[in-house]
């Protein structure tokens, strides 16, 4: 930053004295003898800063006063330089900070200005990644209303698309079947529709779709005599006999398999 000289020159009375000025492009910093202050480059120049060699109380006061803002308004650009944000969340951060009203809707009104702040441009932006991410809907409209974009911008915006929803519903289906591929069809079918339902997806549309998974019978029994061996693994350390056979029982019954089938196979597996 360019530096401006200041010859010292003390005064009588409730002034400051200045001992140096440094300018920037954005802000100028201003060294008194006891103090020092951000001023923007608004402020230096409507203050003549540039010819004085004090500042007097009521001014000092009221640069004092503007800095808070002007700091604030660094912290926005801050903010916005890391990720976008609504209007709300900008007010809601500066609030935090105990503005003015006032105050606060000159800093969102030149970040709007600026293009920094857009609800309409951040609502488009937010729709394109969750429904990438296959987040449903209600889930995706939800997001962007705790977001602060209003009612009127997600209307214009986000549209339900039937056929985008159960391409969604089929990707996700797929992707929960893989992470319960250890458990039984029951039990994977309830987690699977639970998982639906809690990502804003219909309960009937969860259903339709955990009703189409296919799963051999076959398969169902290997996989349940695949679980008795690891639950047997994991316990007969510790356990034996009946205790053995009840810590058992409720490892595969936790895992959805039925009391019959797990019945069979613990005896074909004791005798």
């Amino acid at each position: 930053m360019p530096e401006e000289k200041i010859n010292i020159e003390r005064k009588d009375g409730k002034e400051s004295v200045i001992k140096r000025i440094i300018t920037g492009n954005d802000m100028v910093k201003v060294y008194l003898e006891d103090d020092r202050l951000s001023v923007s480059v608004e402020d230096y120049f409507k203050y003549d800063l540039k010819n004085r060699t004090s500042i007097d109380e009521d001014t000092l006061k009221e640069l004092k006063e503007n800095e808070k803002v002007l700091k604030a308004y660094q912290s926005c650009l801050r903010k916005l330089s890391l990720k976008d944000h609504t209007v709300k969340q900008i007010r809601d951060h500066l609030t935090r900070k105990e503005l003015d009203p006032d105050s606060i809707e000159i800093i969102i009104k030149k970040l709007s200005d600026y293009d920094l702040l857009n609800d309409e441009k951040y609502c488009q932006s937010k729709i394109t990644y969750y429904d990438n991410e296959n987040l449903s809907f209600r889930q995706i409209r939800q997001k962007l209303k705790k977001d602060g974009i209003s009612d009127e911008i997600i209307e214009k915006y986000l549209f339900r698309d039937e056929k985008r929803e159960n391409d969604k519903i089929e990707k996700l289906v797929s992707k929960y079947t893989r992470n319960n591929r250890n458990k039984s069809y029951k039990s994977t079918k309830n987690a699977i529709i639970s998982k639906l339902v809690n990502s804003g997806f219909s309960f009937s549309d969860s259903r339709d779709a955990v009703d189409n998974l296919h799963m051999d019978e076959k398969n169902e029994l290997e996989l349940l005599k695949k679980e008795y061996q690891k639950a047997l693994t994991k316990y007969q350390k510790k356990y034996e006999n009946y205790e053995l056979k009840q810590k058992i029982m409720q490892n595969l019954l936790q895992k959805g398999f039925g009391y019959d089938d797990i019945k069979d196979v613990m005896e074909d597996g004791y005798e």
